[in-house]
């Protein structure tokens, strides 16, 4: 990022004070990213973007407004000015609801979080010929039954230059790369898909230190061994919860109900519930983007907050929710960095980071070892949560019978539907273990924002299961 932005931000944030902004915040943001996809034996994406561009935002009569440009020039930040101040004005008029914020401290600082190589320290060509040894290795596994195989590499930089009316200057630059691979095979009669994928804060060196044997092979492996299980019996059933399952429902029947924004639009079901016991004592939810080297981590917001450790459940009881400036401000609480905005277009919004449960006492074998009839669901995917509803969704990519206190067959076509509340107060073991490994981009009104999400086993009774067999 060139100076020149650090100097118009900055200038605009002036302008707007001078032209009547309480507060005004303005971001100018340059990204670079490269793909590459190969499927079934064929390189046939290779994909190089750039992009670079700035906002501003303002405050005027307690109502914002937001424009963008994709320049940034004195003259184009001057036309995101002036249209911004327009629109601000123009709903006062009609806007009933007045926006107040928090009064955020300033910060100056510069940060770099970029991994070990930088995207253009390794050539186009070596990571399509590493990508493609991955999806040959995987092809090579399935035994062949392969139908179907995909893997896909992307990296990019990203460097984003924030000022503030209240003297906020901070300049990020983050590298972000991803590894995925996607295998699907038929015995004749059925097809059965399988998924891994990895994703660090940092550059191509994800592609040096990923193995075939932990991504494309395995991945193939696991496909085929769908083909031979059997489908999933369905009804009401003690379930364990993998961490990958744990990570799934904190984040999609938890965590989106806890950000803020969604509580004052009426759309959450934690409206009201604040220091109300919602979860078994056992259970503690945390959403933190300070883990150093986390897929979801980050220093600051996108509006100059610093991040940090936000509990949202402790030992059961609802302690906070995720915020932005005009959220705290709404609920009279500290800003807790939680505005996180999809680059120069687009506002800043309540997002999740890294969130996860906290590991408990029980060892994975006690929690088995009560279970007469029970399934062991493993390899959280997606999910899909109704926020306003508080029901959840979510499907396994294994799963296995327990029976008589011990992990039986395996399963396949495994989903689970639940009311969330009733799901936290029915786990009745969180296990002594860790795990977050569910890097990737969650969406929310139509932007996307790097996370990750985790926890232990954990044990709930009385899951519906859906199924084919009774």
């Amino acid at each position: 990022m060139t100076q020149s932005a650090e100097t118009i931000v900055q200038q605009m944030c002036d302008e707007a004070t001078r032209r009547g902004a309480s507060f005004a915040d303005a971001r100018a943001v340059e990204t670079v990213a490269d793909s590459v996809l190969v499927q079934d034996t064929r390189a046939n994406k290779l994909f190089s973007s750039a992009g670079f561009g700035m906002c501003v935002r303002v405050l005027v009569d307690h109502c914002w407004g937001f424009a963008s440009t994709d320049t940034v020039s004195r003259a184009g930040a001057e036309a995101c000015l002036n249209e911004a101040l327009s629109l601000a004005r123009a709903s006062a008029r009609f806007v009933e609801e007045r926006v107040e914020i928090t009064t955020p401290q300033p910060y100056v600082d510069s940060v770099r979080s970029v991994g070990r190589l930088m995207p253009e320290e390794m050539p186009a060509a070596e990571k399509v010929r590493r990508v493609i040894e991955f999806e040959a290795a995987g092809r090579s596994a399935a035994e062949g039954r392969i139908v179907n195989s995909i893997v896909s590499y992307s990296d990019g930089r990203q460097v984003e230059t924030l000022a503030n009316t209240l003297g906020t200057r901070i300049r990020t630059e983050t590298c972000r790369s991803v590894l995925a691979a996607q295998m699907v095979v038929s015995d004749g009669n059925q097809l059965q898909r399988a998924v891994e994928h990895r994703a660090i804060v940092g550059g191509p060196e994800l592609l040096l230190d990923t193995s075939a044997d932990a991504l494309s092979v395995r991945a193939a492996r696991k496909a085929v061994d769908l083909l031979s299980a059997r489908k999933c019996p369905a009804g009401n059933f003690t379930v364990i919860f993998h961490p990958s399952i744990t990570g799934l429902l904190v984040h999609e029947a938890l965590g989106h109900n806890a950000e803020a924004d969604a509580v004052c639009a009426g759309q959450s079901l934690l409206e009201g519930r604040m220091g109300q016991q919602l979860a078994a004592e056992a259970v503690t939810i945390v959403d933190d983007s300070t883990i150093p080297g986390a897929y979801g981590s980050f220093r600051y917001d996108s509006e100059g907050t610093p991040s940090s450790r936000r509990v949202i459940i402790e030992r059961g009881r609802l302690v906070s929710l995720l915020h932005s400036l005009e959220t705290a401000a709404r609920f009279a609480v500290a800003p807790n960095g939680c505005a996180r905005a999809d680059g120069y277009d687009s506002k800043p919004i309540v997002r999740m980071s890294n969130t996860f449960m906290e590991r408990g006492s029980v060892p994975f074998e006690e929690m088995i070892r009560g279970i007469e009839r029970g399934i062991y669901l493993q390899d959280g995917h997606w999910g899909y949560v109704f926020v306003q509803k508080g029901q959840f969704i979510c499907h396994a990519g294994r799963a296995n019978m327990i029976e008589h206190g011990r992990i039986g067959e395996p399963l396949r076509d495994v989903s689970i539907s639940s009311l969330t509340l009733d799901t936290l107060r029915n786990i009745d073991a969180v296990g002594d273990d860790f795990e977050m490994e569910m890097p990737g981009t969650c969406g929310k009104d139509g932007q996307g924002a790097p996370t990750d999400a985790g926890g232990p086993h954990v044990r709930v009774r009385d899951i519906v299961v859906g199924g084919h067999e009774a």
